[in-house]
């Protein structure tokens, strides 16, 4: 017996005929014309459906949206090419409402067809001009797997639009391999795009605690920004229209530059150098071209400016300015998580008593679990190791050693394997002051380590990987 099989017409004809309704009465039902309708069930060839007729089919017969799109497929394909007038809108549409078998069985069909990364990519850009950031990563990273051409504008961009979509990732080695991919890319996109994509490498490098990386980012974006603000005061000056647009104001790249480069300064220990690119963005009220959001980013540049002056100091050893600094971090709430760090590392380094700090923000450092986001876990993370070296070194060992469990599970979802070493080497040079509920904490938390590192080898053996 010779199998049958569905298709969107006898699907179509099929509830047709359950539903009592005739091609007038059901042109009237779903508001197409009957003519369309008898074209698209009876014409020789039969007349493609549109992706507009399909949901308006569908609405009539009182079906969920996408009943039909399984057998859509074959409409996206004509006298044997790609139909990216009905293919485009299809992927689109599939993404938006969660249709992944579709999206899956379609693309792997156009990709049989030479030279469809375009349609690809105009789905990528279409989902993220309308936001829809995650559905759009997808058809991004299939365009970055079979773009042929290294060098092209689309390849690139597609790269950044990933690089982009991972900015919320915590797991640092993950993050690693974004920037290793991303960072050969950063050149060959629009200016107005490298602005954007350098700034992200040096947020995520710092995160990483990669300094000198986080130095060459902001360098790049420094002497970019420069470059770009002058071409766009002379456009003024000659008054001319175009104006380049730039995802934020173009005073937030220049300020940025001089930000990260001390800060990476800073990290190194490199204090005098790190105060003269504090002062390059301590007052940014000379820029033109400030729109209000720009005028506001001024602003924060100059408290950031002050935030990170107290910093140099405190690290520099500069201890008689903590009752000035406490009284800064009391006055700007959003400061005190970096803020404390800087105190517990000077109060390590040189031995002053950080009690008053600990004891004034106590409050504030209880909602500190509720960041989410990866550098203030990280922030978290250090300021934690911090306190509890300093409890240890004045022989809090209870408390301090609290603290160092608080970093173990801080450090797992960091993936921060430095990190994780040093809190192992902290608890067991203090082991014997741990409490038996401590030790078994411990015990624990090195068990689930190790199971999850299992896990993770099995995988790795299960797709061959060696």
């Amino acid at each position: 017996m010779e199998a049958k099989f569905t298709t969107i017409r006898s699907e179509i004809e099929k509830n047709l005929s359950r539903s009592g309704h005739n091609l007038a009465s059901f042109a009237k039902v779903s508001g197409l014309n009957r003519g369309s309708l008898s074209a698209i069930l009876h014409g020789n060839p039969p007349k493609p459906i549109s992706l507009g007729q399909m949901d308006a089919i569908t609405r009539a017969f009182g079906f969920p949206e996408g009943w039909l799109y399984p057998l859509y497929i074959d409409e996206c394909f004509y006298e044997d090419k790609v139909s990216r007038r009905r293919a485009e809108p299809f992927l689109i549409r599939c993404a938006e409402i969660g249709k992944q078998p579709c999206i899956d069985e379609l693309l792997s069909r156009i990709l049989e067809y030479p030279k469809q990364i375009d349609l690809i990519y105009s789905v990528a850009e279409k989902l993220f001009a309308n936001g829809k950031i995650n559905e759009s990563v997808i058809f991004y990273k299939i365009v970055a797997e079979n773009e042929q051409d290294s060098y092209s504008e689309r390849l690139a961009i597609s790269q950044y639009r990933i690089f982009k979509s991972m900015q919320s990732v915590v797991d640092m080695e993950e993050k690693f391999r974004a920037v290793i991919t991303f960072e050969p890319f950063r050149g060959r996109l629009p200016e107005a795009m490298q602005l954007d994509g350098l700034l992200k490498l040096a947020n995520v490098c710092f995160t990483l605690h990669r300094w000198r990386d986080v130095e060459k980012y902001a360098d790049e974006l420094r002497a970019l920004a420069n470059g770009l603000y002058r071409d766009e005061v002379r456009k003024n000056a000659n008054k001319r229209r175009e104006t380049m647009h730039t995802e934020r104001p173009l005073v937030v790249y220049y300020g940025h530059g001089y930000l990260l480069k001390a800060a990476a300064l800073t990290k190194q220990g490199r204090y005098e150098e790190a105060k003269r690119y504090t002062a390059g963005y301590a007052d940014l009220s000379w820029f033109e071209i400030l729109d209000e959001e720009g005028h506001k980013a001024v602003e924060d540049f100059k408290l950031f400016s002050k935030a990170n002056s107290f910093t140099l100091e405190m690290l520099d050893g500069n201890i008689s300015i903590l009752p000035s600094y406490i009284s800064f971090l009391a006055d700007h709430p959003g400061e005190i998580l970096p803020g404390l760090i800087t105190i517990m590392e000077s109060a390590n380094q040189f031995g002053f008593s950080a009690d008053n700090a600990l004891t004034k923000f106590s409050r504030e450092m209880l909602r500190f679990g509720q960041f989410q986001d990866p550098i203030n876990v990280d922030r978290l993370f250090r300021l934690n190791y911090q306190i509890a070296i300093y409890l240890i070194n004045h022989q809090e060992y209870p408390r301090g050693i609290e603290h160092v469990i608080e970093c173990f599970g801080l450090s797992a979802r960091l993936n921060n394997e430095k990190g994780f070493i040093n809190c192992v080497t902290l608890f067991e040079i203090n082991r014997e002051y741990a409490s038996d509920r401590q030790k078994q904490l411990y015990t624990d938390l090195m068990k689930e380590v190790r199971q999850n590192e299992k896990i993770a080898a099995d995988d790795d053996r299960r797709f061959s990987i060696v």
